[in-house]
């Protein structure tokens, strides 16, 4: 009796048929759980707001860059470590010096210094301040290549990393060399005036602000007493009330210049005459903002003058007196000599000597001479 035997292929395909609806199920469900996700491997998209946030960063970057090479092609830069040894130069700032930049980096900003002043407390406290990262700036004078000297108007900035320390300084400049001679030629006069004549300052309304020790000496005060004192200080009573005084203050307040000779009053009351200009100082605006009177004391010679014309009036009282021209023509006649020759003023002026010498005289070889000896300077008598 044959037993049959079932075979065993079919079993296996028979447990694969059972298996095949659950293996497909996990693909499934995993699939519907991600939709909507990015792709692994994928960057994801950056939104509006940070790709804003970018280009302004962008922008930010190229406008501090524009800027600070605007700021290289117009100033003179130089760069240096912390102990003042150069890093680098632009083309400015090698053109002033007269170096190139092989030959300055690795030197010392000493270098550019007088020797006198390299090794001095003060030039070392300069680069210990810098290097503690503290800003500098002023005019300082500087020595180029050739020996030459030159001003610099200049700002040396420490540059700090992002731990907040110091890394390098950087020197902006602009050379300042014709202006600061150009000044030093102004102090120079101004200092030469202050020392021959006698100087004071003014507001537009007339009050002291300084005044040198040529006027006060002249005038008796102490620059303290005067002060802040108002001009018609060393006025008489009568013109401080008067329009014309007034009107002087506001022809100056309106930068109008004024010239002459005045009488001022001392400290003791004494005249005192001045031959003087005053001066509006104008302001970059067009505008005065101060009075400068520049003034020489005159007093001795306007005594002298006023005792000359005493005495020539005294002579005019007792004496005939006529004026004439190198040659002889009539000028001027006091009433003395007209009333002695029976002329009035009008009837000779422009008249010639000859007018009152006898017709025989006047073509004389003797007469010509006269005149001629008067024409070269000679006294006659």
């Amino acid at each position: 009796m044959k037993t049959r035997t079932p075979a065993t292929p079919a079993r296996g395909a028979q447990g694969a048929r059972k298996a095949s609806p659950v293996a497909p199920a996990k693909p499934a469900k995993t699939s519907r759980s991600t939709a909507g996700t990015a792709p692994i491997g994928k960057a994801a998209r950056p939104s509006a707001a940070s790709s804003a946030r970018a280009a302004g960063e962008v922008l930010h970057r190229a406008d501090l860059e524009g800027q600070i090479a605007a700021i290289r092609r117009s100033l003179a830069v130089a760069e240096f470590d912390l102990k003042g040894n150069i890093l680098d130069a632009n083309e400015n700032f090698l053109r002033r010096v007269g170096y190139t930049i092989e030959e300055l980096r690795g030197q010392h900003h000493s270098l550019f210094l007088m020797s006198s002043e390299r090794d001095t407390a003060a030039y070392r406290s300069f680069w210990e301040r810098l290097g503690h990262g503290e800003f500098d700036a002023g005019q300082y004078r500087r020595i180029a290549r050739d020996g030459q000297e030159f001003w610099i108007q200049a700002t040396y900035n420490p540059i700090f990393g992002p731990d907040g320390k110091p890394f390098k300084v950087v020197k902006y400049a602009t050379d300042i060399t014709e202006a600061k001679l150009k000044a030093a030629d102004y102090e120079g006069q101004l200092s030469a005036i202050g020392k021959s004549q006698a100087v004071i300052e003014f507001t537009l309304d007339g009050h002291i602000l300084s005044a040198n020790e040529n006027f006060c000496r002249a005038l008796g005060y102490t620059l303290e007493e005067i002060r802040g004192q108002h001009h018609s200080l060393f006025v008489t009573p009568a013109d401080r009330e008067s329009a014309e005084y007034r009107s002087f203050w506001d022809k100056l307040g309106r930068g109008l210049f004024d010239r002459g000779q005045y009488m001022r009053l001392s400290k003791s009351g004494q005249p005192v005459w001045i031959q003087a200009t005053y001066n509006p100082i104008f302001g970059p605006d067009g505008k005065p903002f101060k009075v400068v009177k520049y003034a020489t004391d005159i007093t001795e010679a306007k005594l002298r003058a006023a005792d000359y014309e005493g005495q020539l009036a005294a002579i005019g009282k007792s004496q005939a007196v006529i004026e004439f021209t190198l040659d002889g023509h009539v000028l001027n006649a006091n009433e003395n000599f007209c009333r002695a020759l029976g002329y009035s003023l009008e009837e000779i002026r422009g008249q010639h000597h000859s007018l009152f010498v006898d017709p025989a005289e006047r073509g004389t070889p003797e007469y010509r001479l006269f005149w001629d000896k008067l024409g070269r300077g000679e006294f006659d008598a």
